[in-house]
């Protein structure tokens, strides 16, 4: 199956187990691939054949309005989203947060999910 990938997309989140973590704004990473097949659009050259995957992080960035207190929740509602939305057989969703630990040796948080169409 085809594959298109939008890689380490950085959006603004209002997330946190706590009300006052949930204050500020934080950085979320994402990593999204969405199968899919993408031969018509590469033969025809046709973004109508395609997804469109400015419309994708668009439609991430409408979830991320809303607050969240895990990054679970924030993956499969942006999993759910963009299967209802977009013609897409499957996702994987992985969302990191950098600033989960004030440890300098920890990069970030992360959870990967994947969900298709049919369950």
């Amino acid at each position: 199956m085809d594959r298109i990938l939008i890689s380490r997309a950085r959006l603004p989140a209002y997330i946190g187990v706590s009300e006052e973590e949930r204050a500020q704004s934080q950085e979320l990473v994402f990593d999204i691939t969405l199968t899919c097949d993408l031969r018509e659009a590469g033969q025809d050259d046709d973004l109508s054949k395609t997804i469109c995957y400015a419309a994708v992080v668009q439609q991430i960035k409408t979830i991320l309005t809303q607050p969240f207190h895990l990054i679970e929740a924030v993956a499969e509602t942006v999993a759910a989203e963009v299967l209802a939305g977009f013609p897409v057989d499957s996702i994987t969703v992985r969302v990191a947060k950098p600033g989960a630990f004030s440890d300098k040796f920890i990069e970030y948080a992360a959870v990967e999910i994947t969900r298709k169409r049919d369950g």
